[in-house]
């Protein structure tokens, strides 16, 4: 569920990997020659911070603020490349900062971390004890923490109080990712236009070094404009996100969404391929399995499958919470239906938001159990979240259910939301 890791990935946008400082000396003794700073540039600052945050450790006495410095470089470099080992690597330095900073008193040790670590990973039963203890500390970056909080709601599929905190936050300090949340929200309300106005203005207030923060907001633009159906458009935005960062695995991997989309399945598939060879994400593995099965290649697609699940039954066994959401898509596509349905219901007994309610529909639907979807979908509607995606389950839930009439009506406002609807989601007939 490649759009559910992305929301995962939200608070990166604050947290792009400055570019190494230049030696003055040698900048003056010759022009510098043109430069790109590409993907693997961005990814060496990040292992260079991890490296420096290691090497401060061994030197002298250690104390936990060092641990802290570390764990916040391993778990930037994890969300730059979605490797779950770089986040139980944070963790256990989290983890050793606590041991250190326990030593001073209960009240000491990085809380405000922790609990975006356990937001991260979609541990929220986790965060709002380290919530409540970082709010009381006397240096407190209340924007943050109000920001965060605002999050846990959003995840809890709490809309109302999500946008509050969220305005909030802004009234607190306008920042890149204060603005990144607002816009994520109007995203999912139905309001495509204000959330693009949004991203624009924290690309304007966004002064770093990094071209990492301005691409990932094209990779934002783009994803908005995929919702409403408009592929060209968003493919022009993730081509401006790959001219911004070239090289980078995440907008190449939206790219071949669209080239998939469009039926060009030679273009997806050499992307997806290229895209897998550096990373070895097993989304996009399944995404790959799924072009080779629409042009008809089959057992090429089994393989693909076959290495996809192992490799989330790895990721079950070390971050079972965060696999629930990210994972879930393989299961509904290509596991049974108890399998599907017992991941679905792990994940929204922790983040009951719509996204959740729809893929624990959508599992209930393939296990033959339309009734029990039905009170999911009317829950997800009523609560402001309006997206195509939610229309067309919402359509599917209600047809399978023999409510006819009200699958029609969802059916329609998918397509007035995207009129690709069908193709993206699918509609029932």
């Amino acid at each position: 569920m490649i759009r559910l890791w992305l929301a995962a990935l939200l608070l990166i946008v604050s947290a792009g990997c400055s570019r190494p400082a230049t030696d003055n000396k040698a900048a003056l003794a010759a022009p510098a020659a043109p430069s790109v700073w590409r993907y693997a540039d961005e990814l060496r600052a990040a292992e260079q911070a991890v490296a420096h945050a290691k090497a401060a450790i061994t030197q002298g006495p250690v104390v936990w603020p060092q641990w802290q410095a570390l764990a916040e470089a391993e778990l930037a470099q994890a969300k730059l490349t979605g490797d779950y080992r770089l986040y139980t690597a944070a963790e256990q330095s989290i983890a050793q900062a606590f041991v250190l900073a326990q030593v001073h008193g209960p009240d000491q040790g990085p809380f405000a971390l922790r609990a975006r670590f356990h937001f991260s990973v979609h541990r929220l039963h986790a965060v709002d004890a380290d919530l409540a203890r970082a709010e009381g500390e006397t240096l407190t970056d209340t924007a943050t923490l109000t920001g965060l909080r605002a999050d846990l709601a959003f995840a809890r599929g709490q809309h109302a109080a999500a946008l509050e905190g969220f305005r909030l936050a802004l009234r607190q300090r306008e920042d890149v990712a204060g603005l990144v949340r607002l816009a994520f929200w109007h995203a999912r309300s139905g309001h495509a236009s204000e959330a693009m106005a949004l991203l624009d203005r924290a690309g304007a207030i966004y002064h770093g070094d990094s071209p990492y923060t301005p691409a990932w907001l094209a990779l934002q633009r783009g994803l908005i404009q995929l919702d409403r159906g408009d592929w060209d458009l968003a493919l022009a935005h993730y081509h401006h996100a790959l001219r911004l960062l070239p090289d980078w695995w995440l907008a190449r991997e939206h790219m071949a969404e669209i080239h998939a989309l469009k039926g060009e399945h030679d273009q997806a598939i050499a992307l997806y391929t290229a895209v897998i060879a550096d990373t070895d994400h097993p989304e996009f593995m399944d995404a790959l399995a799924g072009v080779l099965i629409e042009r008809g290649d089959a057992a090429a697609a089994q393989d693909w499958i076959s290495k996809a699940r192992q490799r989330y039954d790895a990721r079950l066994a070390t971050l079972p919470e965060a696999t629930y959401g990210h994972g879930l898509d393989h299961f509904l596509e290509y596991g049974t239906a108890a399998e599907a349905l017992a991941l679905a219901r792990r994940n929204h007994a922790r983040r009951p938001n719509p996204e959740a309610k729809i893929a624990l529909a959508e599992a209930l639907l393939k296990a033959n159990e339309p009734k029990p979807a039905l009170p999911l979908l009317r829950e997800a509607l009523a609560s402001g979240w309006n997206t195509a995606a939610l229309r067309a389950a919402a359509a599917e839930v209600f047809a399978a259910n023999g409510l006819v009439e009200e699958a029609v009506l969802q059916k329609q406002l998918a397509l007035q939301l995207n009129p690709r609807a069908a193709r993206q989601y699918g509609l029932p007939e």
